[in-house]
């Protein structure tokens, strides 16, 4: 297999093949070439593909933290090209060891059991495990209790460095977690077509913010399919109810613009009951992806 850069001129090859991926383990497809474009455009995404007999057999990318130390990979395989993702997973490791990186994180789907046994035979020790978990909208959702004295509203364009700030206070104390910069959180929340400010909450408490939520479409191109990016409440505010009524509130409004399901990302293990809330709401688990680490 030939492992090379990728190029704008691959938005088509990566669709199909991460559309082919995700509906081989999940059922479902995973990107709208719109959302393609974007990661090709990334300034901070490293993306290499395998080719194959000319063919896309394999896409790999690697997000480094924000301080550089740590590599996350994401590798998708072909469903027609099993054995792939081991020069992928070479390529990428050479990459960031190249460019000054400790450890390595790896990512697979729990179905994904070719990559699980690759990338333990290449030294990752499983650390975490995430879960994906989804709401069908079919009956209205509960009506939202909000706690006295809290508003919600959208989002304005000049509090978009406050609502930064406010999710970085939101996750602090959770696991692993790594201040974002403003830049690289405004590349992935505030822009590209697939933001819609109407999509974008905040629980407020007089003029303060008090809790986050920030959705989107799904990246799929799904109309149907909503996502919650997200969901978080600054400590002075917790154990309120506000991320409940957050999430309640944002069903409410997907399912007035005909969506039939929404979804969202949680760790597992998350200590702010985080899991709980959700199925509170009404969401079941609708993937596992685990966490895998190597020193390099």
């Amino acid at each position: 297999m030939r492992v090379r850069p990728a190029t704008t001129g691959d938005v088509d090859a990566i669709t199909q093949l991460m559309n082919a991926h995700g509906t081989a383990v999940h059922g479902e497809s995973e990107a709208a070439p719109t959302a393609v474009l974007e990661w090709l455009e990334d300034p901070e995404l490293v993306i290499r593909l395998g080719e194959r007999d000319g063919k896309l057999a394999c896409y790999g990318d690697i997000m480094f933290s924000a301080d550089g130390t740590r590599a996350n990979l994401d590798i998708r395989e072909h469903p027609d090209a099993p054995a792939s993702a081991g020069p992928m997973l070479e390529e990428l490791e050479a990459i960031a060891n190249e460019r000054g990186a400790t450890k390595a994180w790896a990512f697979h789907a729990s179905e994904e059991r070719e990559l699980a046994a690759l990338v333990r035979a290449r030294g990752y020790t499983p650390i975490r495990h995430s879960f994906r978990m989804l709401v069908r909208l079919d009956a209205a959702p509960e009506p939202v209790g909000w706690p006295e004295g809290t508003t919600v509203r959208e989002m304005r364009e000049s509090e978009q460095r406050a609502t930064h700030a406010a999710g970085n206070e939101a996750f602090a104390d959770h696991w692993e977690f790594e201040p974002t910069p403003y830049e690289r959180f405004a590349r992935w929340n505030f822009e590209g077509a697939n933001f819609d400010r109407s999509l974008n909450f905040l629980a407020l408490e007089g003029d303060e913010i008090a809790g986050i939520c920030l959705c989107s479409m799904h990246w799929s191109g799904d109309p149907r399919y909503g996502w919650v990016g997200i969901l978080g409440v600054r400590p002075p505010w917790r154990r309120r109810g506000i991320a409940l009524a957050l999430l309640l509130h944002s069903f409410a409004v997907f399912r007035e613009r005909g969506c039939t399901r929404v979804g969202l990302g949680v760790d597992a293990e998350s200590t702010t009951g985080a899991l709980e809330l959700y199925e509170r709401a009404g969401m079941h688990v609708h993937r596992r992806q685990d966490t895998l680490e190597k020193l390099l």
